[in-house]
């Protein structure tokens, strides 16, 4: 266990009958043995902080271990907010008074953090444009934004004239250097249109048969036109005998798949017959 230095070979004692003996001393030469300090690799996310570095040695003898060596240095040019890529973790300097120490440098892989973009859900009514599709981003790190990442595309099948019904807003590409994308489509919904149907003022003269009843309607998009609904019923309780006075025309039911119908009364006047 002896460590590294010089030490005399000594002879001593022997005997000849038909020599002097001269003895001549030698030296024994301990050197260094070869012991390889490798910079353990290691990774981390980006945008998190470095990961503790750690040195793995190969070739201690005698039971000698890392307490039994200056330790090299260890580190890399990679800081928190450094680029996704590799970097290398270096070691310099350290001794060993038995040692040689081979120095073997390591790699720091900085992986891409996750990034969730959500298309954010909208509403817009039946025969309008569709509004401005916007996302939400969760998982920028430091001072990154929207600026640092190529922006996912937004779109949706809806256009002005899609029926009432919920349609997809959907993302799709993007690209960015430390994120990984998470891409979470989102819907846009298209509700009813507001559609007033309100029954025809009229008149007539008492003792004749009651006018048509006719509606009007004030509302309709899209080149629509009564015959894209279910029309309401017009009636009144006015006949023929009906004394002279004003009478409701009343509008009942309609149904329309794109339109939310607001019904408004009219009024069948009853005049004096000559």
């Amino acid at each position: 266990m002896s460590p590294v230095g010089k030490y005399p070979i000594t002879l001593s004692g022997g005997y000849s009958s038909n020599y002097s003996l001269v003895l001549v001393n030698d030296t024994l030469s301990i050197t260094k043995a070869l012991l390889t300090a490798t910079a353990d690799n290691k990774s981390k996310v980006y945008g998190s902080v470095n990961p503790a570095f750690t040195i793995s040695y190969s070739g201690f003898v005698n039971g000698d271990n890392a307490s039994n060596v200056s330790a090299p240095a260890i580190s890399t040019t990679a800081t928190q907010y450094s680029n996704y890529g590799n970097y290398p973790i270096t070691l310099t300097g350290g001794s060993a008074a038995n040692y040689s120490l081979q120095l073997v440098n390591g790699t720091l892989s900085v992986t891409k953090a996750t990034l969730s973009i959500t298309a954010d859900d909208k509403t817009k009514v039946y025969g309008a444009v569709n509004p401005a599709l916007t996302m939400t981003y969760n998982g920028f790190l430091g001072t990154d934004g929207p600026a640092n990442i190529t922006v996912p595309n937004i779109s949706t099948t809806a256009t002005s004239a899609s029926p009432v019904n919920s349609y997809p807003i959907t993302l799709s590409g993007g690209s960015a250097l430390n994120y990984l994308l998470d891409l979470h489509n989102g819907t846009l919904n298209v509700t009813k249109a507001s559609l007033i149907a309100t029954a025809d003022n009229k008149s007539k003269v008492y003792g004749t048969a009651n006018p048509t009843l006719t509606i009007s309607y004030s509302g309709f998009v899209n080149g629509d036109s009564p015959a894209n609904i279910s029309e309401p019923l017009a009636a009144t309780t006015a006949t023929a005998l009906s004394p002279v006075s004003n009478y409701a025309i009343t509008l009942t039911g309609g149904t329309a798949a794109n339109y939310q119908l607001t019904l408004n009364n009219g009024t069948l006047s009853v005049t004096k017959a000559t």
